[in-house]
């Protein structure tokens, strides 16, 4: 690794990053409601996967865009497997979009509208300021996914083809969690640039993900059942609480010795590659 690479602190080894090429399939027997049969556990994570396709590409593009300054042959591997498994996240999160619209959720519309509003933020912003966000982001989604990946008992609330998917997506953004960051480290390395970007990148992804959650739970027809609402607060912010679990690992990012390989998930990888993927671990 370069030298400014070193200036953060590493922790746990970092896993392999292998490209995995899946094809899920949702078909009938795979619930509307498939998180839990419950509308706002579904609304939620369903608000994030339409923004996925077009997230990927945007941070391929910003990675690639810094290439030209990554002498290290180890770290220009790891950015080669992570656009592999960038790509294939976005087949087949397009594919699950198109589930959630045959169920009567917007999700191809709202994926358009996010393609839309990612190509205008990529113009508009600096290539430094968009590698920025992609490690931003990518954080968002490591930490999403250890904790995941540490609570086994969310994904078995899913069901089984969606948690597939989900544990899937999961298991690669753990495994790629270090490399937008340490692109950025040896290509740019500005670190009120990281932690500005982070504070705005933060503001607008709650705020976004909120106002999709209320779109596709008012699309479900079930907004109005309070019971399933207070069970989903209580999953996100009680027991287990997925979100809760996250604040803390967020909050890591903005220490200036931070490197994404201090989350260590290492045995609960394993594990999840075990039980989830089989001959595709």
């Amino acid at each position: 690794m370069s030298a400014s690479v070193a200036t953060s602190t590493k922790s746990a080894p970092e896993p392999s990053i292998k490209v995995r090429r899946m094809d899920f399939e949702f078909g009938e027997e795979t619930p509307t409601f498939w998180f839990d049969d419950n509308p706002l556990l579904t609304a939620t994570l369903s608000a994030l996967a339409v923004s996925f396709p077009p997230g990927e590409r945007y941070f391929i593009a910003s990675v690639r865009h810094f290439l030209d300054r990554v002498k290290d042959p180890e770290l220009l591997a790891q950015v080669k497997a992570f656009v592999g498994q960038e790509a294939n996240h976005t087949k087949e999160h397009i594919a699950f979009n198109q589930f959630l619209d045959s169920r009567g959720f917007p999700a191809t519309a709202m994926e358009k509208w996010v393609a839309d509003r990612v190509a205008e933020l990529q113009k508009r912003s600096s290539p430094e300021a968009n590698l920025a966000r992609t490690a931003a982001l990518e954080h968002f989604t490591a930490i999403l996914a250890s904790v995941l990946l540490e609570h086994p008992e969310i994904a078995q609330r899913m069901s089984p083809e969606v948690a597939k998917l989900w544990v899937w997506h999961a298991i690669e953004e753990v495994e790629h969690r270090s490399v937008a960051f340490d692109v950025y480290k040896t290509a740019v390395d500005d670190e009120q640039l990281r932690i500005k970007v982070m504070l705005l990148t933060t503001v607008i992804f709650i705020t976004v993900n909120a106002v999709r959650t209320t779109m596709l739970l008012r699309a479900s027809g079930r907004q109005r059942e309070l019971l399933p609402i207070l069970k989903a607060l209580n999953v996100m912010w009680g027991r287990p609480g997925l979100f809760r679990k996250v604040v803390p690992r967020y909050l890591e990012y903005f220490r200036k010795d931070f490197h994404p390989s201090q989350l260590d998930s290492g045995a609960f990888l394993e594990a999840a590659k075990r039980q989830y993927l089989g001959a595709a671990a």
